[in-house]
Parts: C-alpha cells; sequence; structure tokens
C-alpha cells in the first residue's frame, strides 16, 4: 500500500504544478469516449447473452410443442409470448459492435445444436444440445468481450471456462452490431417465422384458436411431491377435445374441472421412478394436437445440516441484478471483475457516500463492501490469471499493476476468485486509520465458515521470491501468515484461526491449501491481518504486499430443510 500511496502523491504534484498552464480538456475528452465505448461494450455483451437466452427459449418451444400466442413489435426488435407463459425478447443489431454468430442447427436426429461461425460447437468433441433431454435442462451459451484482447470469448459450463471466438468487439461508429436474430415473420396466421442471422429458419406454431391450450398454471421447473402425497395445479384450458395423461411409473395423475392433480408413488412402493415426467397429449375439435410437459420428482422433506459454497462463479450467482456508482451493471460475478487490475473505475475510484460491495444473497449470505478506492484495502472479485509471477508483463510499471493476480487461476481450475488487500499495525492503524477488511453475514445470523482455499497472488510471490524497492527476499527464517479474527453479532471477539502463505524461502505457497476455520466457532464476521517475520517488516510496518486470494467459501446452515 505505500508503493502505491507515494505514487499517488508525485503525480498529484505533477498535476498542481502544471495546472496553470494546462489545458485538460481534451483529456477529458478521451476520457468520455473510453467511458462511452465501455458502455457500448457491456451493452452488447447484455444484449448477446439476451438473444442467447430467447433462442434456447424458442428452441425449447419448438421441443416442447408451445404456442405462441403473441407477437409484440417493440422499439428494439420483438417480443415473443408463449403458451407456457415464457417470452422471448428478441433484439435489433445496433451500437456498432460485432458480435459472435452464434446459432442452432438441426441435426438428422431432429435436435437442435449450438453452432458459432457456420461450425457445430463442441466441448470435448461432442455437439452441445440446445434443446434439452428429456427431464434434463439445455445447455445455453454465455459470451463475454476480454477486457485484455477484446476478443469475445465464450462459455458452455455456466462461466467456469471461456474460449476465444476470434471476433474482435471493436465495431466501426455507425455500423450495426451483429445480432443473432435477423427478423421475425408474424404474418402467418398458423405460424410464426423466426429468421436467425445465418439464414435459419425456426417456424413455431401459433395459437389460433383452433388448436388445443393446456397452460399449467404456476408450473414449477420440477413439480416435487412428498412421497404417497398429491400436488394440484390450476389449468388454463382451451379447445380440448381429449387428452390422454402419462405418467412415470408409480405416479398417477388425473384432471377434471381445470384441476391437474398428480400423485408421488408411495415410498415402500415395490418399483417405482424416483424422477420422471409427466406428458399431456392434446387434440382439439379441429384435429390439432400438442403436447404439454413438466418435470416430476418424488422425495420428502428433511432437516439436515447442509454446506453452502461461495465460488465466484457465474453459474452459482443468485443474487438479485445491482449497479455500481449509478452505472456498471452487476448481474453475475465477472461483472464485479475490474477492467484493470491497477486504477479501473470499478475498484479504484473514491466514491465516498457509494461503495464497492458484493453479497452472495440466496446462498452463504456473505457480504463484503469497501467506500475508498481499493489500495486502502478490500476484497475484490478476480479472474486474471498471470502464469509467470518472475517476469513483468510488458507494458506495467510495477508489480501493484497485477496484483489482483495469481499463476492459478481459481481454485480447481475455476475462473473467479476473491483477492484481499489491506493490514492495520502500529504505523498505518495511527496515520491512515487503516481497519481490517473482510466478509460477514448480511443477514446477521451466526454461522460456522468451515473453510476456504487459499494461495499467493502474483505480487506476493515476486515480492517474496526477489524482494523489491521496500521488500527483501524472503529467507529459511522468513514467515509471512494471515490471521483471521470472528466476530459475534455483539462485535465480540470469539476466535482467531492462522495460515501460513510463506514459511521460508522454500515453502511459499505457490498453490490453493484448504485453511479450516471451524475452529472460529460461530460467527457474524471474520475480518483478517498478517503477522511476519521482522525482516518483512521495517519502520513503517509491514513491507510484504498485504494480498492474499481466497475461493470456494464453505459456510455450514444447520437444521435446513431439503427435499430429497
Amino acid at each position: 500500500m505505500r508503493k502505491l500511496l507515494s505514487i499517488w502523491i508525485v503525480a498529484l504534484a505533477g498535476l498542481t504544478l502544471a495546472s496553470c498552464e494546462y489545458d485538460d480538456s481534451n483529456l477529458w475528452n478521451e476520457m468520455e469516449e473510453v467511458k462511452n465505448r465501455v458502455t457500448l461494450l457491456e451493452e452488447a455483451v447484455e444484449k448477446a447473452n439476451g438473444d442467447i437466452s430467447a433462442l434456447q427459449t424458442i428452441v425449447s418451444a419448438l421441443q416442447n410443442n408451445v404456442y405462441v400466442t403473441s407477437v409484440e413489435t417493440t422499439d428494439n426488435g420483438y417480443t415473443l409470448k408463449f403458451s407456457d407463459g415464457k417470452t422471448a425478447t428478441i433484439s435489433n443489431g445496433k451500437d456498432g459492435v460485432n458480435a459472435p454468430a452464434v446459432s442452432v442447427r438441426k441435426e438428422d436426429d431432429g435436435n437442435y445444436y449450438w453452432t458459432l461461425g457456420d461450425e457445430w460447437l463442441l466441448v470435448d468433441g461432442q455437439k452441445v444440445r440446445a434443446n434439452g433431454l428429456d427431464g434434463e435442462s439445455a445447455v445455453a451459451p454465455q459470451v463475454r468481450i476480454n477486457s485484455s484482447s477484446k476478443e469475445w470469448e465464450i462459455s458452455t459450463d455456466g462461466g467456469q471456462n471461456w474460449v476465444t471466438t476470434g471476433v474482435v468487439a471493436e465495431g466501426e461508429n455507425g455500423k450495426d452490431g451483429e445480432s443473432l436474430f435477423k427478423g421475425v415473420d408474424a404474418t402467418n396466421s398458423e405460424y410464426v417465422t423466426v429468421t436467425l442471422a445465418d439464414g435459419t429458419e425456426i417456424k413455431l406454431n401459433r395459437y389460433d384458436g383452433t388448436s388445443p391450450l393446456f397452460l399449467i398454471e404456476e408450473a414449477p421447473e420440477v413439480a416435487q411431491i412428498v412421497y404417497g402425497e398429491s400436488a394440484e395445479f390450476a389449468v388454463r384450458e382451451e379447445n380440448v377435445a381429449e387428452y390422454t395423461l402419462y405418467v412415470p411409473q408409480g405416479w398417477k395423475a388425473e384432471y377434471a374441472d381445470n384441476k391437474l392433480k398428480i400423485t408421488a408413488p408411495a415410498k415402500d412402493l415395490c418399483h417405482y421412478d424416483k424422477e420422471g415426467t409427466l406428458a399431456v397429449m392434446l387434440v382439439s375439435p379441429a384435429g390439432k394436437s400438442a403436447i404439454v410437459k413438466l418435470e416430476l420428482m418424488a422425495g420428502e422433506w428433511v432437516e439436515e445440516d447442509v454446506i453452502r459454497t461461495l465460488t465466484f462463479e457465474d453459474k452459482d450467482a443468485k443474487f438479485a441484478a445491482y449497479t455500481l456508482y449509478g452505472g456498471a451493471p452487476i448481474r453475475n460475478w465477472s461483472d464485479l471483475v475490474d477492467d484493470a487490475q491497477y486504477g479501473g473505475k470499478l475498484t479504484y475510484t473514491d466514491f465516498n457516500e457509494d461503495q464497492y460491495y458484493w453479497y452472495d444473497e440466496g446462498n452463504t449470505e456473505l457480504f463484503h463492501s469497501f467506500a475508498t478506492p481499493y489500495w486502502g484495502g478490500g476484497h475484490v472479485i478476480s479472474n486474471y490469471v498471470l502464469e509467470n509471477y518472475e517476469t513483468l508483463p510488458d507494458g506495467c510499471n510495477g508489480w501493484y499493476e497485477v496484483q489482483m493476480s495469481t499463476p492459478l487461476g481459481g481454485h480447481n481450475g475455476s475462473a473467479n476468485f476473491a483477492v484481499h488487500n489491506g493490514y492495520a499495525d502500529f504505523f498505518n492503524s495511527q496515520i491512515y486509520d487503516a481497519t481490517l477488511k473482510g466478509f460477514e453475514f448480511a443477514d446477521g445470523v451466526e454461522r460456522v465458515v468451515d473453510h476456504m482455499y487459499v494461495t499467493n497472488t502474483n505480487y506476493v510471490l515476486n515480492s517474496l521470491t526477489y524482494g523489491d524497492g521496500f521488500n527483501t527476499p524472503a529467507t529459511a527464517d522468513t514467515y509471512v501468515k494471515v490471521v483471521a479474527y470472528g466476530y459475534n453479532a455483539n462485535e465480540e471477539l470469539v476466535g482467531t484461526s492462522t495460515f501460513t502463505l510463506c514459511n521460508g524461502a522454500d515453502h511459499i505457497l505457490k498453490s490453493w491449501e484448504k485453511w479450516d476455520l471451524s475452529s472460529l466457532g460461530k460467527v457474524a464476521k471474520i475480518v483478517f491481518n498478517f503477522e511476519a517475520s521482522d525482516d518483512q517488516k521495517g519502520s513503517y510496518g509491514l513491507n510484504c504486499p498485504a494480498y492474499f486470494a481466497y475461493d470456494d467459501v464453505a459456510v455450514l446452515f444447520e437444521g435446513q430443510r431439503v427435499f430429497k
């Protein structure tokens, strides 16, 4: 932190000396152009992922014989509404940003598979289905723009791993960005034609008043029904002359007076399917047919202790979308990764009353925030990987500019992780009023944090291995430790736990290792500080960079109701 402080002081001094003669209007114009460009790229990513989601909804409608009930023209494209209550919002191309050519194509087996640039999208050499197998959810790709290469990247595993598409996300001014959709034709009374950008046409049956309509109101993704018990669902029915119910083995279903009653098999039944699909075959007076499906699961509610894990991966994000600083949209964990490791717009601006924060809402309930620039301490989300901690990347003025990176990525090869910065000692506690940084349970409930995984950042590895302007290389007697302090809801210290980052020059942590925090007991908050040998300290306190990376924070939830 002292490195960064000295740089800020020099920079401010330079501005002060030149302020009488320097015209900064061009600088501000350039900053505004960069800001507008970043906004366009963010909007392009949001639009592309929205189009992919819409395309998956359309393919799912094909698979399940769902009707289009209406087509609405919007300012930005179209909104299709389906008889199962779902909607698909299709956007027009805009924003002057080229998007990757994601599409779907029908194979000889009758299923649709994702394509990228007219080629099959492959994972481990296999095509990825756009319509799921019975009882399974379809996989929808996600896209993003790499902040360094400016190329579009694609993920097929919920954001854990990303590969480049080779498409640069820098469109020309005035050029419309590519949309996944070319257009929608709703002029035919029997079907709606959706044309994709690559020319692929998808025809969706239209509800015209003569087709059978059987909409299960408020149907869940999976209907969980206790063994031997029943669940009822309201149904909106139109034009049904005949229907047939098909259920998994051991299940029962009956329909009357717009009520669908489903009964799970008894637990002691000899033969039954614990999971399966209810299918309703429908025929209208006009002879038109349809199939409606509902996924089923039999089980029982039990109370048991459950471990929930904060992974920082997009596929596990359950929190409600929000914005930071009145503009940056935060929809998943990757949106909290700054576009620069040092000096970025999310983590290095003092917004006074506003703050950088994250909240694992609906999962572990862990929360963290900081309102001052990151050099003052905090926990940021990162996905920066720098395999070589020995050589500073070209263009960097110091290792502090890659302070959010590890040589490994996240734990177990995942994409995202968190990086802690900050400490308090005899010097900075008095001079800088430093406070210890950590995380807490936003709902105020005391829980056991069972463990998390920890490793060193590149910044720390380089400092301990080679030393720097403030620090000396580690010797056989060097140690650097992180101390966790657990507090209860009354702000009382209830326990401490220590983790070693360096135990001599030959034992500097370079892998993800498990830190058992269960000895702290039930806590409402955990904060972190550093302990170090004398060679890692000086007249102004700690010389070793006060950073460490962590991932996969496991929290124990006692007595949770679980359906199983």
